[in-house]
């Protein structure tokens, strides 16, 4: 009976040290678990943060317009504000010329090139000129500021570098043929694309080719940076991908179904891509495929613009006087505003208003999630460039030779 009562109490024991493992056993894979979640919560946080701020780096800063199209991405977004109704803070006129490119603002300063050669520096506050670079040929297209260096291309394919301070020509370089798109910067390089089918890495600090990339057909966009890698719509009717370390394409580049000469934006793994044949292409770039189309086959026409990103929609505005706000997950429209006159001019968003110029002179803003027509004004001639905002800021200009500055009244 004495060992039927041992064999029972270690049978005891050992089912409650069984149960006592069990537990320990529970209980540390719980706490590995929690702590495999926490890790990966923490690196999903930062990498979130991490992506915010590489691929918004150039326009959190509410005072600078430093690309033509706002930031590395081409979002065409300002984090500044402005009043409900704007008034005329300045005009400089300019007798006998004509702008059609984007102006930047950087240091309370405005910089634009005119289409007879000549590169300005202004006051942001009065208009006032505070330097003057001139040349023999015009720019259409829109510069880009980096390290207190102006970096602009003109219709016989040359690219200036001017100091930001007094406009002394730093070093030039020579492609073969127009620029019409804005430069881009990465890792003291600027990218500038040409006509002559080629994107071009430029040194910076001293002009000299780093790396070119050809495409075989005209380039007329400015390249867009996200990612490590650069995008660009070709006249070939391609989204070819660009890898910035190398210079070398990823992939044979996304069909597009035709030509295209508008710089492309960029949102995460999506790049949108308008076309002359009148579509508007969602791409994965990651994946090197065709999300979504846009078109409307009753009402499509060319698309010469450059698209804006803001808040889960992007804003085209079409050759048959249309604004469209489309969706970027699901390609759908959400609004459409009819415009009285055409315009070749790219949208921005700003303070909840996409603002544009039209070839009829009038300076529109349509309310961002409506597409309800919120303030306009009028002036003589066309607004083909599009505006820069920045410092509570508005700036535009005509093809009439004078430079707008918007704002609030003091």
């Amino acid at each position: 009976m004495f060992s039927d009562m041992t064999a029972i109490w270690k049978s005891i024991f050992h089912h409650t040290l069984s149960l006592h493992s069990l537990r320990f056993e529970m209980k540390f894979l719980f706490l590995e678990f929690t702590k495999a979640m926490l890790i990966r919560l923490s690196f999903l946080l930062w990498s979130v943060v991490w992506v915010n701020n590489f691929s918004f780096s150039q326009t959190l800063d509410e005072k600078t317009w430093p690309l033509a199209r706002g930031n590395s991405e081409s979002q065409a977004f300002s984090p500044s504000k402005l009043p409900d109704n704007p008034i005329l803070l300045w005009e400089h006129k300019i007798e006998s010329t004509a702008f059609e490119s984007t102006p930047l603002i950087v240091d309370n300063r405005v910089y634009l090139g005119d289409l007879d050669g000549e590169f300005y520096a202004l006051d942001l506050e009065t208009g006032n000129v505070l330097w003057k670079n001139s040349s023999e040929s015009g720019y259409l297209a829109g510069a880009a500021l980096h390290q207190e260096r102006i970096i602009v291309g003109d219709y016989d394919g040359l690219v200036r570098c001017f100091n930001a301070k007094d406009g002394k020509q730093e070093w030039t370089f020579e492609t073969d043929s127009q620029i019409d798109g804005g430069p881009n910067f990465h890792e003291g390089t600027v990218l500038i694309a040409s006509e002559d089918g080629k994107l071009y890495s430029i040194d910076i600090a001293d002009g000299k080719l780093r790396w070119s990339y050809e495409t075989g057909d005209q380039l007329r966009c400015g390249p867009t940076i996200a990612g490590g890698k650069t995008f660009l719509g070709g006249c070939d009717g391609k989204l070819h991908i660009v890898d910035l370390a190398t210079g070398t394409s990823i992939g044979d580049g996304v069909p597009l179904d035709g030509p295209t000469g508008s710089t492309p934006a960029a949102v995460g793994d999506l790049v949108i891509a308008p076309t002359h044949s009148g579509q508007i292409f969602g791409i994965d770039w990651k994946k090197g495929k065709t999300n979504w189309t846009f078109s409307d086959s009753q009402l499509a026409q060319e698309i010469v613009t450059s698209p804006a990103i803001h808040d889960g929609s992007t804003f085209v505005i079409t050759k048959n006087r249309r604004c469209l706000a489309i969706d970027v997950a699901t390609g759908k429209l959400r609004w459409e505003y009819t415009l009285r006159k055409p315009s070749d001019a790219s949208p921005v968003v700003c303070d909840g208003r996409i603002w544009f110029g039209c070839s009829d002179g009038r300076l529109i803003a349509i309310d961002e999630k409506t597409g309800q027509e919120r303030w306009q004004a009028e002036h003589q001639g066309k607004l083909k460039g599009c505006v820069a905002i920045a410092s509570e800021k508005l700036v535009i200009a005509s093809d009439k030779g004078s430079i707008f500055c918007y704002g609030e009244a003091k």
